[in-house]
């Protein structure tokens, strides 16, 4: 006797032999008739029959250049790298699988790919995972996998790649509370602190509901540890009296505008007091 569906794995297409030998005999009628009482008896049993369709890979979301919002595909994020991509429509898709690899720079080979997570299938219109698990200055290239519902999995995706700086540190981030006031100057300031080859910043300033306000890149005006300031230009709207939010990104290693390391710094707050 099989103890269990994993020790007895007939599909349709191990018995065809078997119903073959039926045909030559019988009728064609009874023929079809055992055909459909054999797939219905192996699923009324637990025992799958084997589907050898291959699901497609999936399509990563494009990433955005830095200047759009919202900020969309491989990122930086405040605890890790941000992934996205597009779900698979009109497949009976049961999971998505995500591979990595690293090296430390461009000029290092690949590591193999290892599974990083398997994540179950959602019904929601974009897909997204953040791994938090990640050394800053690295490289992690990352590839995806579906899985089916009768346990096909997918080619690879085609690559991302990413590599996560430090981050500015809210610390050094002028003004910086719902209480702390800025004024008719408005000049925000910063200290980076880290001696790296960082290329530009993105400062990016919200209403307190979450609203674009403005965003811009811009270079540095220096990549060690002076502090860093940028004055918001009076054609910016802000309103008085108003909480505001505000953040620094930083990028670098740029391949046809989009930047493939960067950081993403927490939130700031200020309170615009007017002109």
């Amino acid at each position: 006797m099989f103890k269990s569906n994993e020790d007895f794995t007939l599909s349709t297409y191990s018995i065809l032999p078997i119903l073959k030998i039926f045909y030559r005999y019988w009728s064609p009628t009874i023929y079809i008739v055992l055909i459909q009482f054999s797939i219905f008896n192996f699923h009324s049993c637990g025992i799958d029959v084997e589907d050898p369709t291959q699901p497609t890979p999936p399509v990563w979301v494009q990433k955005s250049l830095p200047d759009e919002w919202p900020e969309r595909g491989i990122d930086a994020h405040e605890f890790g790298i941000y992934l996205e991509w597009a779900p698979n429509s009109g497949e009976n898709i049961s999971a998505y699988l995500i591979f990595r690899a690293e090296y430390f720079d461009q000029n290092d080979s690949l590591s193999d790919y290892e599974l990083l997570t398997r994540l179950e299938s959602e019904s929601s219109a974009l897909l997204e995972y953040i791994d938090t698990d990640i050394q800053l200055r690295t490289y992690f290239n990352y590839k995806l996998k579906t899985e089916d519902m009768t346990g096909n999995l997918s080619d690879y995706s085609d690559s991302r790649s990413y590599s996560l700086l430090p981050t500015v540190q809210l610390s050094t981030m002028v003004p910086n509370g719902p209480i702390d006031k800025l004024d008719g100057a408005r000049q925000l300031r910063w200290n980076y602190g880290y001696d790296i080859e960082m290329e530009t910043y993105c400062l990016t300033i919200t209403t307190d509901g979450n609203e674009l306000v403005w965003r811009e890149g811009f270079n540095p005006g220096n990549y060690t540890s002076a502090v860093e300031s940028w004055t918001i230009p009076v054609s910016v709207s802000l309103e008085p009296d108003e909480v505001y939010k505000w953040r620094i990104d930083t990028g670098a290693q740029y391949i046809d505008d989009f930047e493939t390391a960067g950081s993403e710094s927490p939130w700031a707050t200020f309170l615009f007091v007017g002109e």
